[in-house]
């Protein structure tokens, strides 16, 4: 999970693709006998290009900045999200709990209250501590206390079954999703 939006990295990728196959049937025109045919009856490719000493230089120079950012990028993007909640070394033993137990125990937890419209469970790793994010979408014009107070409790009962307090970020939430959500009838 990263803070980079969702449709400026797809936007980025399909550019940096289509310059990659660009780039490859260009080379591969210059290069490879059969490319070359192949694009010889769309297109009419010289028999002969001849670049310059310094244009190669500049285009390697190029390269080398767009590849040195592509691993800068790659290195800073993730946000430390992991699958694993918590996990106990003692000795050659070892446990893993799962952040599916965790987000069971607390959806179990908040399921009966009215003001709560849904919640998402999230694990990272911050500074090689396993913390967890818990996400509560609050129905518009719910009680923030009655939700707290809940959220709470559930925070109570998931460290009781975990046998060990876990940090945890709780953030309430509104919005579209809260707005569009009907109450719960029960017939």
């Amino acid at each position: 999970m990263t803070t980079t939006n969702r449709g400026v990295n797809r936007v980025l990728l399909f550019l940096i693709g289509l310059i990659g196959l660009i780039t490859g049937v260009t080379i591969g025109a210059g290069v490879l006998q059969p490319v070359r045919d192949a694009l010889r009856q769309v297109i009419t490719l010289p028999e002969q290009v001849t670049v310059p000493d310094q244009a190669l230089w500049i285009i390697a120079a190029v390269c080398a900045v767009v590849i040195v950012l592509a691993v800068i990028v790659i290195a800073t993007r993730g946000g430390g999200g992991t699958s694993v909640a918590v996990r106990e070394r003692t000795g050659e033993d070892q446990v893993t709990v799962n952040v599916a137990l965790v987000r069971d125990v607390i959806d179990h937890e908040l399921t009966g209250i009215h003001d709560i419209v849904g919640s998402k469970v999230d694990t990272y790793l911050v500074q090689k501590t396993r913390a967890a994010r818990i996400k509560v979408h609050v129905r518009r014009g719910g009680d923030a206390v009655t939700v707290l107070d809940a959220v709470d409790h559930a925070l109570t009962t998931l460290d009781a079954t975990l046998g060990r307090k876990i940090p945890v970020l709780v953030h309430l939430t509104g919005g579209t999703r809260t707005a569009l959500a009907r109450t719960t009838r029960v017939q």
